[in-house]
């Protein structure tokens, strides 16, 4: 069955699906199954109940689904369309050819996906009922760590706790304690989304937890521990395990991001701790390549954070992620290197006793606005 998108043919054919590229993408670029190696994904591409290709004018495939079932339900699996070919209708395009073309119709489907949920929807597509249990794999796929892996070794991660401040893994509890420090100058936020009414806050944390859930994210409320005052919040995102024989379960690399303080928080050495905290565990806890930070091209301020604590600046990379007004935005990006972090250790130790002497002098000094 062919049917053409533009520029673009869709095909079920088997004989035209390419291996290596579903290859090239799968073991690089999709979040999903990273454990996998090019024989595992040839297999699984052999053993398909059925596969669906995007090609170009070129007859290069530029995008992929395969599904694997019994003639009575079936499952999807591994779709996707290559960046530069997005935007085309490309994946609506598959999913329906394949869920909805020839014998997949009147099927009952399943998948698993992090992300995607408004095309899934318009197949059909929902949550399933109380009646749906699913038993995670014993010891994981060949060469993945256990099911339950992620939630013991990087889920479970926190509290990280310093002089001034708490990193407390994320959770319904902290929401009005984060809306009191959100709206002590929501000017801040201009680069950045922080809600300023209880409905939205509350959706932005059960959207952190559900990040934390699917093994995208470790999100954490701040916390000042002279008064146990939420001050912010922050988290871990982004996290890749890269393809070896012996995974350990632990991100190779990961993002610190999602960072806001509160206007009382500012200057006042918890920006510094924070990092501190999440870096120091990165490194030395998860054992993490390199750790990298984005911000908004525009956001001056939390660039020249960055920098001050020993990101290096690699580039911009444009229309990178959503910006608050859901436009495009452009992001700057830094890093930290393993080789680096001993480095970046000692000068963010350097910054914490430049900021403790300047509390020194103002204590001695006599009482002062915080």
């Amino acid at each position: 069955m062919r049917r053409a998108i533009g520029s673009y043919e869709i095909d079920d054919d088997p004989a035209r699906v390419d291996p290596a590229a579903a290859v090239a993408f799968l073991t690089t670029q999709a979040y999903w199954g990273r454990w996998r190696g090019e024989p595992d994904i040839r297999r699984q591409i052999a053993g398909a109940w059925r596969v669906t290709g995007a090609y170009d004018q070129a007859g290069a495939m530029v995008g992929f689904a395969r599904a694997f079932g019994d003639g009575g339900s079936a499952y999807l699996a591994d779709v996707y369309v290559l960046p530069a070919h997005r935007g085309a209708g490309l994946g609506q395009a598959i999913v329906a050819m394949i869920v909805e073309g020839g014998p997949g119709a009147g099927l009952r489907w399943m998948l698993h996906t992090a992300d995607a949920h408004g095309l899934y929807r318009r197949f059909g597509f929902a949550s399933p009922s109380e009646r749906y249990l699913e038993r995670p794999g014993r010891d994981g796929a060949p060469g993945q760590p256990a099911a339950n892996g992620y939630r013991e070794l990087v889920g479970g991660t926190g509290p990280l706790s310093g002089d001034r401040v708490r990193l407390e893994p994320l959770g319904p509890r902290h929401v009005p304690g984060l809306l009191t420090a959100a709206g002590q100058d929501p000017s801040l936020y201009q680069w950045v989304l922080v809600p300023q009414d209880e409905p939205g806050m509350r959706r932005h944390v059960e959207a952190a937890l559900a990040a934390r859930n699917l093994g995208m994210a470790v999100p954490f409320a701040v916390v000042r521990r002279a008064d146990e005052t939420v001050i912010g919040a922050t988290r871990f995102h982004q996290l890749d395990y890269w393809v070896r024989p012996d995974p350990s379960g632990l991100p190779d690399t990961c993002e610190i991001g999602y960072t806001w303080l509160a206007r009382e928080a500012l200057q006042t050495g918890a920006n510094t701790e924070m990092k501190r905290l999440m870096l120091t565990h990165a490194f030395e806890t998860w054992g993490v390549r390199s750790v990298c930070l984005h911000t908004d091209v525009r956001n001056q301020r939390s660039r020249d954070a960055i920098e001050r604590i020993g990101g290096v600046f690699e580039g911009v990379l444009r229309s990178h992620r959503s910006a608050v007004d859901q436009t495009p935005r452009d992001s700057a990006r830094f890093s930290i290197t393993a080789a680096e972090w001993p480095s970046v250790k000692r000068r963010l130790a350097g910054l914490t006793a430049r900021y403790e002497a300047g509390a020194a002098r103002r204590q001695a000094a006599g009482p002062h606005p915080r």
